[in-house]
């Protein structure tokens, strides 16, 4: 749906994104703490917060973190009715953009009845952050209990996630495109208090480009649109009793899970929504509307993008196939790097790439870069980064078009290694002239490496499956 909250990255918006990060970062103003780093816990009553070292953090009122790094020992309380923007704040003049903090706590983060926490940017949120991309860490778990609203991306979260209730409710009932009308439901506060937020959406809860250690919980939020893409958890996903105004609300795809998933109660039932995202993939059981025989049109005519190819919401990870193979890059160009104020450096490089082995093989589109890398290294010389791949690519002899997205980093050493998961599914065309894509169903997902391989290498395990013909 057009109104939908945050955009899907494309290689043209990923090679630009970057490319968005010039001039100096503004000056953050006072805020009201108790103490910092010492023995005290620090409380932010409103503006902006130091990067810097702290016990514990309290957020009362409506508080940002701009630039730096902030690293909170222990918890992070975002109390009842704050909202904590650490996302890439909206609304920052396109002459003075700012880099996002970095954020890493290390104990748990609690959001309490009515608040917002908005934490991490990645190209999929370039409607709410366009200057950045940032890598977050919470060293224990997330809870939220009655929230407004929960955004996070690129977030490595160790423990587990457990969202219950709150929402500003689903403006007009489900699916009834109520929450974009908002002179006859304004959007409420705190998350109208934020300028940028309010400026673009209504309030919404998303999570993209995270990893979980533990089990995923989501039940009884609502709101205008909820979504969950792309996140890797090592334990089970539960999706239940969750209604959203948006009629492509309950996205819940092309994530992947160590255990099991179970949806059920969702209005409106859980769906591929516009993304043209791959399918969930699954250890153990799916039960409910993630089950492993639902099949659903992707994208959903609920998002207003007429009838998608059909394919399983969910494939178990026993169903795919194994196959070995490398990826080569060889660069083409890149933007200027761009220094961040705690000393890191963010780079965007295009690459020209080739696949090869008994699994997916082939190039880039044609006269055009088949690959963008944004990154960020930290002053110890190690790297994180996410690559982007589109491939006109063969696979059992049949061939179309994929997108790949890589989750990596890099040691001090310079060895690389990570995760990847299928990114495109459904109808839409990637590559311009593939007309018929074969590989529209295509599910899967994979580790790489650079170790043993040859400069610029990555020998790639890969498991794949295409899920309907």
């Amino acid at each position: 749906m057009k109104n939908r909250p945050f955009v899907r990255c494309t290689l043209g918006a990923a090679a630009a994104l970057l490319g968005l990060v010039v001039g100096p970062v503004v000056t953050m103003s006072a805020v009201s703490a108790a103490s910092l780093g010492g023995s005290g816990q620090y409380t932010c009553a409103g503006g902006n917060i130091p990067s810097g070292t702290y016990k514990s953090m309290l957020i009362t009122g409506v508080c940002y973190m701009k630039a730096g790094t902030v690293v909170i020992s222990g918890n992070l309380t975002v109390g009842p009715g704050a909202l904590l923007d650490a996302g890439g704040n909206p609304g920052d003049p396109p002459s003075k953009p700012v880099v996002t903090a970095t954020v890493r706590v290390g104990g748990n983060v609690s959001v309490g009845k009515g608040a917002v926490l908005v934490l991490g940017c990645s190209p999929n949120l370039l409607s709410i952050c366009p200057h950045a991309l940032s890598f977050n860490t919470i060293g224990g778990n997330l809870t939220a209990v009655g929230a407004l609203a929960n955004v996070l991306h690129g977030t490595a979260i160790s423990g587990k996630v457990t969202i219950t209730g709150g929402g500003g409710g689903a403006a007009g009932g489900a699916a009834s495109s109520g929450c974009f009308n908002t002179k006859k439901y304004p959007i409420p506060a705190p998350w109208s208090k934020d300028a940028g937020l309010a400026k673009m959406v209504p309030e919404y809860t998303d999570f993209e480009d995270d990893s979980v250690g533990g089990n995923f919980t989501v039940t009884g939020l609502q709101t205008c649109w909820m979504g969950m893409v792309r996140v890797q958890v090592g334990g089970s996903l539960t999706w239940s009793d969750n209604v959203a105004s948006d009629p492509d609300g309950n996205e819940v795809i092309n994530n992947r899970m160590g255990r099991s998933i179970a949806c059920q109660g969702d209005d409106p039932k859980v769906q591929y929504g516009d993304s043209s995202s791959a399918p969930n993939l699954v250890r153990r059981d799916a039960t409910g509307q993630c089950g492993i025989n639902v099949v659903l049109p992707n994208p959903a005519p609920e998002a207003g993008a007429g009838h998608g190819t059909l394919e399983p919401i969910t494939v178990s990870t026993g169903s795919l196939k194994t196959y070995y193979g490398t990826h080569k890059a060889t660069r083409l160009s890149s933007l200027k790097p761009v220094k961040t104020e705690s000393g890191y450096t963010l780079t965007d490089v295009s690459n020209k790439i080739v696949l090869a082995g008994k699994g997916l093989a082939g190039t880039g589109p044609p006269n055009a870069p088949g690959e963008g890398v944004l990154s960020v290294a930290y002053t110890n010389g190690s790297k994180s980064f996410i690559a982007y791949d589109t491939c006109k690519c063969s696979l059992g002899g049949k061939t179309g078009a994929v997108l790949i997205r890589f989750f990596g980093t890099t040691s001090p050493k310079g060895v690389t290694s990570g995760t990847f998961l299928i990114d495109s599914g459904g109808s839409e065309p990637l590559i311009s002239g593939v007309t018929k894509n074969a590989l529209a169903t295509l599910a899967g997902w994979g580790t790489f490496s650079s170790a043993h391989e040859p400069t610029g290498t990555w020998s790639l395990v890969e498991h794949l499956k295409i899920t309907k013909s």
